[in-house]
């Protein structure tokens, strides 16, 4: 997504995007072993960008702000804060099939908190390393929520709480019947690339080629609203995933044993089907926000 997204940007914009991460707050990981004075190295460092909030959740620097017990870490320079922010990753959320109570969305939430993040982009009075840590969680809220169990979980008798965005559901993959796996990751994982030795690149072209977004149309760049507007822009990308979970995702084999069921052909093909689009969509709707907000 991070691929698409960076090489869909308008060269005036991507200078200002390599400007602003030239300067984020953990630029000394996100640049490792690469030269941000170069073109190929910069827009790594957007790639890396792209997977840094989840790769500080285990990340001895910051604290898990969802945890009652944990002890707030000392502030660093340039960071707004050292939360962890691991509820920006989802929307806890979730509907039922059995009649077991529902969880409602809360605000603030992520959907909420993201105009903030974006309109500071262009706001010379935020500082630039905050700019630059709001850039990068911008482009991985975008990527999750177009993910469709980060947009809800399923509450059942099984899981009065919903099932964490079905972390919590068990299911085996046809081939691999002696392997379990959750279902969340079931859906992470359907366009990982076949093969360590195929270059992200080549994938991501792929996605580009097969599932192009024709211009002028609501998603382009320079549509994306302001404000509030956006919020709901932002929401409705996430009630579009709820809405795939509920009835494709959580549309899964019952257990007839101890084992958990085994996933059809069929539902791999759709999922996988679904998950690219959903990939190129957010890559798309991440570059029309950054346009939105950095374009001249």
């Amino acid at each position: 997504m991070a691929a698409m997204a960076y090489d869909r940007l308008r060269p005036t914009t991507r200078g200002r995007v390599d400007e602003l991460l030239r300067v984020h707050p953990d630029i000394a990981l996100l640049a490792e072993n690469v030269d941000v004075n170069t073109a190929a190295g910069i827009r790594e460092v957007f790639l890396r960008a792209s997977v840094w909030p989840d790769r500080i959740r285990g990340d001895a620097r910051f604290w898990r702000e969802t945890d009652p017990n944990a002890t707030a870490t000392p502030l660093l320079p340039g960071f707004p804060t050292m939360a962890s922010r691991d509820g920006w990753h989802y929307l806890t959320r979730s509907f039922s099939t059995d009649g077991t109570r529902t969880l409602t969305l809360t605000e603030p939430n992520v959907t909420t908190a993201f105009p903030a993040m974006a309109e500071s982009l262009r706001d010379k009075a935020v500082p630039s390393s905050v700019r630059a840590y709001n850039l990068s969680w911008i482009i991985h809220i975008v990527g999750d929520l177009h993910q469709p169990v980060h947009g809800t979980s399923r509450s059942s008798v099984a899981h009065p709480e919903g099932d964490a965005g079905a972390n919590r559901v068990w299911v085996q993959l046809p081939g691999f019947e002696r392997d379990s796996i959750n279902l969340h990751a079931v859906w992470d994982g359907w366009l990982g690339r076949p093969s360590r030795t195929l270059p992200l690149d080549d994938v991501a072209a792929a996605l580009a080629r097969d599932l192009p977004m024709a211009d002028g149309q609501p998603d382009d760049a320079l549509t994306i609203p302001q404000g509030a507007a956006l919020a709901a822009t932002v929401r409705s990308w996430a009630d579009e995933s709820a809405a795939l979970a509920r009835y494709v995702a959580y549309d899964i084999p019952p257990r007839t044993g101890s084992a958990p069921p085994v996933l059809t052909d069929a539902y791999v093909a759709q999922g996988t089907r679904i998950a690219r689009q959903r990939l190129a969509l957010s890559a798309y709707r991440l570059a029309a926000v950054i346009e939105a907000q950095l374009g001249s």
